[in-house]
């Protein structure tokens, strides 16, 4: 039996701890399936066996009776840290979010990873907010996009960069698959999206709305060239993504997300800030 030092970082589904010399170790909370350590172990392992931006897996140990994951520790703030304490250079931080985003894109496909159609239709499967009927047409649009093949992180945030000494290092590969870009770059546009609410939003906390909007639009610009869709194609994407991001329950306002979703294939609606962004149409979007 293992035990952790201090506490370093308070997440959703866990918490990390310093483990020992230049190592840390993330310990999921009881109402996490046993397997899910072992299984972010090995994604983890992978993907950084391809080169993408992962921490090293140094062990996997038992913490207070369950599976913890050992981490090689990285010495430096989050990239949301660093936006919080500057927000003049959101801008800036959207296209280095942007060029890691292609490090993971391009990195290539690890055998341990799934893919991402499935994942997505397991959680259209468990969305409480719809009805049967909703969840067979949230399923009928997913199976006719492209499944794509490149590898995605499934959580890309500025929350998840930590900028160590070598340059960013991409944590929480939980939720790593092989799929299509656009489902990827859309999932991160969610996640960052300067949403009209207010709300807090637990991932990225102390957000203010201007500051999301720098961030979000100079992501999006940088990542134009793989939103290049037709426009209902992306509208597609956007519903599904968001749909499947319900499933989570971890949004403590989902009322964009369900105004995503209901948005598709509606006549004559607004583009969305993907779609204006993409076009260069910035005076759509704030």
């Amino acid at each position: 039996m293992s035990r952790p030092g201090q506490l370093v970082a308070v997440g959703r589904t866990s918490d990390v701890y310093a483990f020992g010399p230049g190592a840390v170790v993330k310990v999921p909370r009881p109402s996490v399936p046993a397997h899910w350590a072992a299984d972010e172990a090995e994604f983890t392992a992978a993907v950084r066996d391809l080169g993408a931006p992962a921490p090293a897996v140094l062990d996997v140990v038992q913490v207070e009776g369950r599976d913890a994951i050992v981490f090689e520790r990285v010495w430096g703030p989050s990239m949301w840290e660093l936006i919080v304490d500057g927000p003049h250079n959101a801008a800036a931080f959207g296209r280095e979010l942007a060029d890691v985003h292609r490090q993971i894109l391009r990195a290539g496909l690890p055998v341990a990873v799934s893919g991402s159609v499935g994942r997505m239709q397991r959680k259209i499967i468990e969305i409480k907010q719809f009805s049967e009927a909703e969840r067979d047409r949230a399923l009928h649009i997913l199976e006719g996009l492209p499944s794509g093949a490149a590898l995605l992180h499934g959580d890309l945030h500025p929350g998840n960069v930590l900028m160590g000494p070598a340059g960013p290092v991409v944590i929480d590969w939980f939720d790593a698959a092989i799929g299509h870009p656009v489902a990827d770059v859309v999932r991160s546009s969610l996640l960052i999206r300067p949403f009209d609410s207010s709300v807090h939003r637990p991932h990225m906390p102390d957000g203010a709305q201007p500051v999301l909007r720098e961030l979000h639009d100079s992501y999006v610009s940088s990542m134009h060239d793989v939103l290049a869709l037709p426009r209902d194609e992306l509208g597609q994407w956007e519903a599904v993504v968001a749909a499947s991001r319900l499933a989570e329950e971890a949004e403590t306002d989902e009322s964009p997300l369900l105004a995503l979703w209901k948005a598709d294939g509606e006549d004559g609606r607004d583009a969305s800030p993907l779609e204006a962004l993409r076009t260069g149409d910035v005076s759509r979007w704030g």
